[in-house]
């Protein structure tokens, strides 16, 4: 067996503190019932949230990953359940609903479905590389759960829910062929749909037009403002100036630009390497996991932390249009803070189980490792 992955642990509390620092910093300012001036509401109910969702990781770090396989879809069911009853009985915030009793489901939805994926991977083997009895059932899976979930609508978490499927569903070694048609198929049927949604419509055309003092254009254009503003070094932890009710959620979706200002080009960058670093640790747990199961849900826990951060930081940089996904670890919000720490808590629990392999981890080795995985469950048949 190999050891509790130490590295991994201390680099997402590193995040974690850094999220409360951040909303210390950002949150302080924001309106909360009527009272102005600064009050730290949202730091101590994060703190609290913190403190709950690191005795989650600890839970997730002793509880035996293979008992996530015997309950896949057991936990599928809930999570689909959940999503129904947000449809159903949800809150409506800024005209959709997302949550009940401030619980946002969609983020224990999109682990359920990683560890549903992870199981029919480990279950059926080369199986996946079949269109009809293998590729379809999986994919069709993340596309039902991605409908749902745009129907709140919440297109960017339906767009990253799709995104992790493809990704999945490619290291575990299905045909490019497979994932090009499907792909192409989803985009041709969902483009109507997604030109029905106004908020959608004005996003993307406000994106490639670039209108510079247009409305729909207002927070990227301060959270650019903050990031520039912040040059090399930044103002210093509190001293940003944005977070003064010139950029709209500076203590949520937009806190990596809050980051940019106080702690400068060298504390962005700084959280990019920490998520780098947490993807790496992920990738070399599922090259040591001692089981096909393991190898995916490693990587697939792995992979939506780290593509969640990127596709946050790319929306608070310009590089894609805005999209309302918080920052693991550092955004305020439980939900996604619970999520991502129970993710790296499973991460842990395998690593803890895994031993040593040949090959060597490495995202180029990914494709190979899964077979290798394959041919030894075949030798031990």
């Amino acid at each position: 067996r190999g050891r509790c992955d130490l590295t991994l642990v201390l680099a997402t509390v590193a995040l974690v503190v850094l999220g409360l620092i951040m909303i210390a910093s950002a949150g302080q300012m924001v309106k909360l019932q009527g009272a102005s001036g600064p009050h730290f509401h949202f730091f101590f109910r994060q703190l609290a949230l913190a403190g709950l969702g690191f005795l989650g990781m600890a839970a997730a770090m002793k509880v035996p990953y293979r008992m996530y396989q015997k309950h896949a879809f057991k936990l599928l069911v809930a999570a689909f359940v959940l999503l129904a009853a947000v449809l159903a009985v949800g809150t409506r915030i800024r005209g959709s609903s997302r949550s009940i009793f401030d619980f946002q489901p969609v983020e224990a939805a999109k682990i359920a479905l990683v560890i549903f994926l992870a199981a029919k991977i480990s279950e059926w083997g080369e199986r996946v590389r079949d269109f009809k009895r293998g590729f379809l059932p999986l994919a069709g899976t993340g596309t039902a759960m991605a409908v749902m979930v745009a129907l709140q609508p919440n297109i960017s978490n339906a767009v990253l829910i799709m995104m992790i499927t493809f990704v999945v569903l490619f290291v575990a070694g299905c045909r490019m062929k497979h994932l090009l048609l499907f792909g192409g198929a989803l985009l041709i049927a969902a483009t109507p749909a997604l030109l029905t949604v106004s908020k959608v419509i004005t996003r993307f055309s406000t994106f490639l037009r670039g209108r510079e003092g247009s409305p729909a254009n207002f927070q990227l254009e301060q959270s650019l403002i903050a990031l520039g503003s912040g040059s090399i070094f930044g103002a210093g932890p509190g001293r940003g100036h944005q977070k003064y009710r010139f950029l709209p959620d500076a203590h949520t979706d937009f806190i990596y630009s809050i980051v940019g200002e106080e702690f400068g080009f060298i504390g962005t960058i700084a959280v990019l390497l920490l998520f780098v670093f947490i993807l790496r640790r992920a990738v070399r747990t599922a090259m040591r996991a001692p089981d096909s199961f393991g190898y995916v849900l490693a990587l697939g826990v792995g992979l939506l932390v780290f593509m969640s951060a990127i596709v946050n930081m790319a929306m608070a940089t310009g590089v894609i249009p805005t999209a309302g996904l918080p920052l693991p670890f550092i955004s305020y919000g439980g939900s996604s803070l619970l999520a991502s720490l129970a993710a790296i808590g499973i991460i842990v629990n395998i690593s803890h189980e895994g031993r040593e392999r040949s090959g060597g981890a490495g995202l180029f080795n990914l494709r190979r490792g899964t077979k290798d995985v394959y041919a030894k469950r075949v030798e031990r048949a």
